[in-house]
Formats: C-alpha cells, sequence, structure tokens
C-alpha cells in the first residue's frame, strides 16, 4: 500500500497537493514534476474515491 511507504513529509506533500488543487490536478501536478511515489499515494486516494461513489449509485439489493 502506498500510504505505508511514504514519510510523513511526502505525505503532507500529497495532502497539501489534494486540498489545494482537487484529486485530478493533484495527481496530474505530481506527475509532471516526477513525484511518482506521491502521485500514487494520490492515485490510491483517487481509487478510494471511485470505489465509494460505485457504492453509493449502486442500486439497492433486494432480498
Amino acid at each position: 500500500m502506498a500510504s505505508q511507504s511514504l514519510d510523513k513529509n511526502k505525505r503532507a506533500i500529497a495532502q497539501n497537493l489534494i486540498d489545494t488543487c482537487g484529486l485530478q490536478r493533484a495527481y496530474h501536478a505530481a506527475k509532471q514534476y516526477g513525484w511518482t511515489d506521491i502521485a500514487e499515494e494520490i492515485e490510491s486516494e483517487i481509487e478510494k474515491t471511485r470505489n465509494y461513489a460505485r457504492r453509493r449509485t449502486d442500486p439497492p439489493v433486494q432480498h
């Protein structure tokens, strides 16, 4: 998991980018600067968001 391998400073950079720019722009900025590990951290946040949105929009299960 990417978040476990990043040190506190890099996690703080990733969170600051997300807070400032939003997930997608933060990801692209990290990729543009070559911050691969930070981009991976942001990408994992994007996936979490996608999975959450997917669960919320799924129709209710009928029993």
